[in-house]
């Protein structure tokens, strides 16, 4: 089974603003309330700044995903400069999350900018890992089963080095099957310096549900000690 590519990826942002763009009629899209931006890393003065700018200007742009990472790029351009000539806040609604990086800093590779990981339930086999923000380069989103807590720091950490790597050989490379993700991965997603060792830890993704499972080949938690 492999996954299929889709006709189209989208790029979906709102340019929040304290009065109308150019006398424009706002679109109806749903915007996200405080609460979610906060659990999607939003400081209190972020926060306090989305409140002030009520006003939002939504910019749907698409293309095919074989152009996904400088689409994407292009988009996310025209949103931050839409906003600092308006003096205004930018969020990424496929997350959704306020886009804290500059135009200069704006980089496909860096899953950050683009892809939250989530918890789901919590329970005796653990909590569900879920990623937001994959879809916009026309991949299913992630899902990771049942992770114990104690591991869960270390699951999160190699999950986005996984993300870089989707977003890097997407749609050249299939997503499913054994891939292997190493340290090296991981410190590139988060921008970290190259680690001294060059250990790893394979894991395995399968197509269900129209997500992405990943299920780790063993514990990922010596990787980091």
């Amino acid at each position: 089974m492999t996954v299929a590519v889709p006709d189209a990826r989208h790029s979906l942002h709102a340019v929040m603003t304290a009065t109308p763009i150019d006398g424009v009629a706002e679109s109806s899209a749903p915007l996200p309330d405080v609460a979610l931006l906060r659990r999607y890393g939003a400081e209190p003065d972020q926060l306090a700044a989305f409140e002030a700018r009520p006003h939002a200007h939504v910019l749907l742009r698409s293309g095919p995903p074989a152009t996904a990472a400088s689409d994407a790029v292009a988009a996310r351009l025209e949103a931050l400069t839409l906003a600092a000539q308006h003096d205004g806040l930018v969020v990424d609604l496929a997350v959704p999350r306020l886009v804290t990086h500059t135009v200069d800093e704006t980089d496909p590779a860096a899953p950050r900018q683009w892809v939250a990981l989530d918890v789901e339930g919590t329970g005796l086999e653990g909590t569900d890992v879920i990623s937001h923000g994959l879809s916009t380069f026309g991949l299913p989103e992630l899902r990771c089963r049942a992770v114990p807590l104690p591991a869960l720091p270390a699951t999160l950490a190699v999950l986005t080095g996984l993300t870089r790597r989707l977003l890097v050989e997407w749609p050249e490379n299939d997503p499913i099957g054994r891939a292997t993700v190493t340290l090296a991965d991981v410190a590139d997603a988060m921008g970290e310096p190259e680690p001294p060792t060059a250990s790893s830890i394979d894991v395995r993704i399968k197509l269900r549900g129209g997500e992405l499972a990943v299920t780790l080949q063993g514990d990922p938690v010596p990787l980091f000690t």
